[in-house]
């Protein structure tokens, strides 16, 4: 086994690997990590909601320079992964063999790295880097539209990474540990 997928606690499986691949893959420029955590007092998005609503956010964010650029595809101008988590408790409620009790929290959060693409930088926002700020607001936007659900969100955060570590990125791949979750992840690439 090659090294590079090696931890203390567990050996790292092809899915894992192939997570470990994509993120490393995105370009490093730019690149930020958006996080966002749901309330366990409100009503929260589906798994469905939150995938659609990241996309519509980052959709919304690009549309102006859609229209000056017909012949580009989203994924041409920004790169993104995003890995969906339950809680800890959940998730081991979910590989165990114990009585977890009736109130078990699904806790449904979600890690999303970003970054504009190097080649097409250019093209975005009147030829500057995309504004970080402004896009995880409309993302954000996005995620609390739907009125019986606009709390639904406790937790949301965001950062530049400048040095994407290794082990970061293993730290995104735990909950694959047992079988691959392809409905856990969402990219565009």
């Amino acid at each position: 086994m090659n090294n590079k997928y090696k931890t203390r606690t567990f050996e790292i499986k092809e899915h894992q690997k192939d997570i470990v691949d994509a993120i490393s893959s995105l370009p490093r420029r730019n690149l930020h990590y958006i996080t966002g955590q749901q309330s366990n007092r409100y009503p929260n998005l589906s798994l469905n909601e939150l995938k659609k609503f990241i996309r519509r956010g980052i959709s919304q964010y690009l549309a102006p320079t859609m229209v000056f650029q017909p012949s580009k595809k989203e994924s041409d101008l920004i790169k993104f992964f995003c890995v969906f988590e339950t809680t800890k408790d959940f998730f081991h409620s979910q590989h165990r063999n114990t009585d977890v009790g009736e109130e078990m929290f699904l806790g449904l959060h979600f890690h999303l790295f970003i970054s504009p693409t190097p080649s097409n930088h250019l093209l975005l926002r009147d030829k500057r880097w995309v504004c970080f700020p402004s896009l995880v607001h409309t993302i954000f936007s996005e995620l609390t539209s739907i009125r019986h659900k606009s709390m639904c969100i406790s937790k949301y955060d965001y950062s530049k990474i400048e040095d994407l570590d290794e082990n970061f990125i293993l730290y995104h791949t735990k909950q694959f540990m047992f079988h691959s979750s392809r409905e856990m992840i969402l990219t565009n690439y």
